[in-house]
């Protein structure tokens, strides 16, 4: 059997520490990319002005994320960085 089992208090979210840490840094959700692969990404992909789902992604990251990578196993996040850094 498989399961993901996450507690938080109500309210917090990835998105939600996110956005505190970007406010005190003066830096807009526009600036931010962000990539997730799990139902708890959710929040802080649709914050983010880019928002990317891993391809291994589970179905709702994948109908929800603006944009998708490849795989964790295919270094997803490292070929975003790579294109948007140059």
């Amino acid at each position: 059997m498989e399961g993901l089992l996450e507690i938080s208090a109500p309210g917090v979210t990835k998105a939600v520490t996110l956005d505190r840490l970007c406010r005190e840094r003066g830096i807009g959700a526009a600036e931010v990319v962000a990539f997730g692969d799990m139902p708890n990404d959710l929040a802080v992909l649709l914050y983010a002005g880019a928002g990317y789902a891993m391809a291994n992604a589970h179905q709702r990251v994948l109908s929800a994320a603006e944009h998708r990578t490849l795989s964790n196993d295919e270094d997803g996040v490292a070929v975003v960085l790579e294109n948007l850094l140059g």
